[in-house]
């Protein structure tokens, strides 16, 4: 191959020429498929569902009960007692009907708090979808840029080999040492134990991504947009992060511990019920004829050993607990939003340095190959230089996927995967 062929080979190799592979792949469609299969999302979902029935559990105690009775009575009737009021066989079917009147409210209360931990439960699944987008993020991210680091390997591969071969070919004639044909060797050879490196990362990313999606076939990801220097504003990100799913789901926990402890407290309070009765069978006797009766009941504790001031310090208790969980959310809230904000700051900053450091290292190599054929510098330099723009160009590639995982990262700490800042 002619020095000027390798060059343009070298210089015009795209970095982001996709792959032969069985299935291309977007990141929505990634995660997609990665949220109908996830089992934590699941599991998340149905913790959801059981908060909600359990709130309808809690809300029927406030409504009627109907039951369907009956009773069957065999006894022992002395000689000579009356059959009226002693029969040695009694049958009684009737229906009974119970409301509760009055409790105090508490189990309003208690459906009020039930809620909103369904809500809690609601928001937690949300959050989890969203740190789910930030796994399928995680492992798409690293599989392209394992593929990409492939690609530059290989070409770097090609360069090294080249150049070996024409040193061998100027050894022969006396133009080349054999501490450069050593040294090229050399380089080769670690090169070639690099590529080996990122085969078997992109191997693991593979398998990552396809557990995840559940696709089994070798995937190739589609290049993700290139980020503009524009950054979203701090202020803006730490307003959602304040806001975001988990936070929020903590704030209804706090909501629903402050109704515990009045539902605890109010136990305190009378108790009133109605209990109504519909008779269709009766044994003999003074009431056989007696269809129906109602009964209003009341009751009053005021005893119980202590156990409701206990029960209501246990949920004053919890509700310091989750007043407590609250704001460490929103700390720590805030902290990942800084902290991701920096990272996208530092990314952003890298990028365009590596972007212009590419520029002057494939500037750098066309002047070196110019003068290699002036006869100024050695092959080896030129070989050198090269080498030191596809390794600009690994290192460009890694600051362009950290970049983009790094606004990933502060949508995630924001609340809004994939949205907007």
């Amino acid at each position: 191959m002619s020095k000027t062929l390798l060059l343009a080979a070298v210089l015009l190799f795209p970095l982001s020429a996709a792959a032969q592979a069985d299935r291309p792949i977007a990141l929505p469609e990634a995660y997609k498929l990665a949220l109908a299969r996830s089992e934590e999302i699941a599991i998340s979902g149905a913790t959801y569902e059981e908060t909600l029935a359990k709130a309808d559990e809690i809300f029927s105690h406030v409504l009627p009960r109907l039951a369907l009775m009956g009773s069957e009575t065999l006894q022992d009737v002395p000689r000579g007692a009356s059959g009226l009021f002693l029969q040695r066989h009694r049958e009684q079917g009737w229906v009974n009907l119970h409301q509760p009147l009055f409790t105090g409210l508490r189990e309003f209360l208690a459906y009020r708090a039930s809620k909103d931990l369904g809500r809690a439960a609601e928001l937690s699944l949300e959050r989890a979808r969203q740190l789910l987008y930030r796994d399928v993020a995680r492992a798409y991210l690293d599989l392209l840029g394992a593929q990409d680091d492939i690609r530059i390997r290989e070409a770097l591969v090609s360069i090294t080999q080249s150049r070996v071969t024409d040193l061998k070919e100027f050894r022969k004639v006396g133009r080349a040492r054999a501490s450069e044909l050593l040294a090229a060797e050399s380089q080769l050879a670690a090169n070639l134990a690099q590529l080996e490196t990122s085969r078997a990362a992109e191997q693991v990313a593979q398998f990552k991504l396809a557990f995840l999606t559940g696709l089994d076939e070798r995937l190739t990801p589609a290049p993700v947009p290139a980020e503009s220097a524009a950054i979203p504003a701090l202020d803006a990100a730490l307003a959602k992060a304040r806001a975001r799913a988990d936070v929020e789901a903590r704030r209804e926990e706090s909501s629903a511990a402050e109704r515990n402890v009045k539902v605890a407290s109010r136990a305190r309070w009378p108790v009133i019920g109605l209990d109504a009765n519909y008779y269709f069978q009766r044994p003999p006797s003074f009431t056989s004829d007696v269809k129906w009766d109602a009964t209003i009941t009341g009751s009053l504790p005021l005893y119980g050993g202590g156990e409701i001031g206990a029960q209501t310090r246990q949920q004053e208790a919890r509700l310091k607990a989750r007043r407590a969980a609250l704001d460490e959310g929103v700390r720590l809230a805030e902290l990942e939003a800084r902290s991701a904000h920096q990272r996208l700051r530092s990314s952003v900053a890298v990028t365009a340095a590596l972007d212009k450091a590419e520029r002057l290292a494939e500037a750098n190599a066309k002047a070196q190959s110019d003068d290699y054929r002036l006869g100024q510098v050695t092959n080896l330099e030129v070989l050198g230089s090269l080498n030191s723009l596809q390794q600009t160009r690994l290192q460009q590639n890694a600051a362009r996927i950290d970049a983009y995982w790094s606004r990933v990262q502060l949508e995630v700490a924001a609340g809004v995967p994939g949205g907007s800042l």
